[in-house]
């Protein structure tokens, strides 16, 4: 039996809704043997008692450590904890959780277990004789971080998915602000208060939630929560008033025990499942991930939809429920059958004139997370319609330029659906004989197969592919040249196109620039170089068409 990790979550988690200690073990055929859970029964008295007819297998073995764990918090005077033994995603891990308001008890518990589940030569009576003087501590990092309901002094909206996050992050902030409130919000980019960014980089986890919830003043927190915040630290406050769940899809695989896409929406669900039972969980019915969230949750449901006659949302208004949804080029605000207009499609800018549906997707959640909070009808409508005049609004996410009688679209897509998002859009603008050009690329934290189906993407739906290597966002790759290798073997799969090979992102850009021709479209998965890209764009006399995002994070 391998020790594989011990986590300290300080807040709502996969485990538990509360703050949580995470024991993970590797657990082999034959350590879920009747002999071999008797000898680590024997190893643990007088901790967990032996019992002759204790059972064999996984379940024998999560009970023996759970009793093990109750008793070492009994000895402590400590109250009992709430406790889960869990089946992971990897095959053949499994995690010991137990709730904790001490720090360092709660993981010298789990690092006694896991030493004996180890076979480390450890007496527990005496360790956990030993526990007690762990509690002897007034260091206030020795108590979770979690912001509990009674200390949280303003509402918090908090907005997760996998592409959209960061764009209805500002879109809610941009309605918000403009309906008089004072907002901090939180995304990929930073913390930002009342529009000013105080911290810089990506603050999608508890410390950048913490930041704005400590700023006075502040009538409203809108939190971008991502699943790398949720299962490294856990949530940032025992509960939200209003949550989001925008859409989930393949993104980040393989990383944190995830393995499935289907992991991957139990994740993200849990930022729907705090929501206050007097508040309002936002979901997209047209994601089928998504609605699967549902039948979880405490709080009323408020669902968006691009097709108004989504069983999901028909039943639910057919029962009096809150809808937002599209009906005639209108963003509609619907209660049983009385349906208002909010704006239209073609008013919004970030919708492209209504045929960027990403970007409608990311409108509605904006629209319905608004409502919500008690915004008006004519609030909510005038943030739609201006949000995404100015390139302040959205930077970094949809960029398009005119440049030469040709089409530059700069974007941050980063995955398989965020590049899908970005050549539909891009086919667009053809013009007469033009060739599409797609420069693919992107971060090393993602599994083989995705880098393999972004090479094969450009492939199908592009004339031309620049693949770009990057060496700033390898993440646990070995090499640059590895990551190539894929994307050529998805191009080669479909369809081998004419393609190269850029040694930086600058480079690719230039390398698309040199040949444009007009009616030519270039679209870029801009990760690494966006405002550098944007001002070389501008530099050879590029003119800014409109400002959104079609890659969302």
């Amino acid at each position: 039996m391998r020790l594989v990790e011990i986590r300290d979550l300080d807040g709502p988690n996969i485990f538990l809704l509360q703050p949580a200690i995470k024991l993970e073990l590797e657990i082999a055929e034959s350590d879920l043997s009747s002999d071999a859970i008797a000898a680590l029964a024997a190893s643990l008295e007088p901790l967990a008692p032996s019992d002759d007819e204790r059972a064999a297998g996984a379940d024998g073995l999560g009970d023996l450590l759970l009793a093990a764990c109750a008793d070492l918090h009994e000895r402590a005077g400590v109250e009992f904890p709430e406790m889960r033994w869990v089946e992971m995603e990897a095959p053949g891990h499994w995690s010991l959780a137990f709730g904790w308001e001490r720090r360092r008890f709660g993981l010298g518990v789990a690092r006694l277990l896991g030493a004996v589940v180890s076979g480390e030569d450890v007496d527990p009576h005496a360790a956990a004789e030993r526990l007690r003087d762990l509690l002897d501590t007034d260091d206030p990092d020795d108590r979770p971080g979690m912001i509990r309901d009674e200390d949280r002094t303003i509402p918090v909206i908090a907005i997760t998915g996998t592409n959209g996050k960061t764009t209805t992050t500002r879109f809610v902030a941009h309605i918000l602000r403009g309906a008089g409130r004072k907002v901090g919000w939180t995304s990929t980019v930073g913390v930002f208060i009342e529009g000013e960014n105080v911290l810089q980089g990506d603050y999608t986890g508890p410390a950048g939630a913490w930041r704005v919830l400590r700023e006075p003043g502040l009538d409203v927190a809108v939190l971008e929560t991502a699943r790398g915040g949720i299962l490294q630290r856990g949530m940032a406050c025992e509960s939200n008033d209003i949550s989001v769940m925008i859409n989930v899809s393949a993104d980040h695989l393989g990383l944190h025990g995830v393995q499935t896409v289907e992991g991957l929406a139990s994740v993200k669900g849990i930022v729907p499942r705090t929501t206050r039972p007097d508040g309002w969980a936002v979901l997209n019915a047209d994601d089928p991930l998504v609605r699967s969230q549902a039948a979880s949750l405490h709080a009323p449901i408020i669902w968006v939809s691009q097709e108004p006659e989504n069983p999901t949302v028909a039943s639910h208004r057919h029962a009096g429920g809150r809808a937002v949804v599209v009906e005639e080029g209108w963003l509609v605000e619907a209660r049983g059958d009385d349906a208002h207009h909010l704006a239209r499609l073609e008013e919004m800018p970030l919708t492209l004139g209504g045929t960027a549906l990403h970007m409608i997707e990311n409108a509605l959640c904006a629209a319905a997370a608004t409502l919500a909070f008690g915004l008006s009808r004519e609030e909510v409508g005038h943030g739609l319609r201006t949000f995404g005049t100015a390139p302040e609004d959205n930077a970094g996410r949809l960029h398009i330029y005119d440049l030469n009688d040709a089409t530059v679209i700069l974007d941050y897509a980063h995955n398989e659906v965020g590049l899908r998002h970005l050549l539909a859009l891009a086919r667009g603008y053809l013009r007469g004989e033009g060739r599409l050009t797609s420069i693919i690329g992107t971060a090393g934290d993602r599994t083989d197969d995705a880098l393999r189906d972004l090479g094969r993407i450009a492939a199908e739906q592009t004339d031309r592919v620049i693949v770009k290597e990057t060496r700033r966002y390898l993440r646990g790759r070995e090499s640059v040249d590895e990551m190539t290798a894929l994307y050529l073997e998805g191009l080669v799969a479909g369809g081998n196109p004419p393609h190269v090979v850029a040694v930086s992102e600058p480079e690719a850009l230039e390398m698309a620039l040199r040949d444009l021709q007009p009616g030519d479209v270039v679209a870029m998965m801009c990760i690494e170089s966006g405002p550098e890209s944007r001002a070389r764009v501008e530099e050879l006399g590029g003119t800014a068409t409109v400002t959104g995002a079609v890659r969302q994070e």
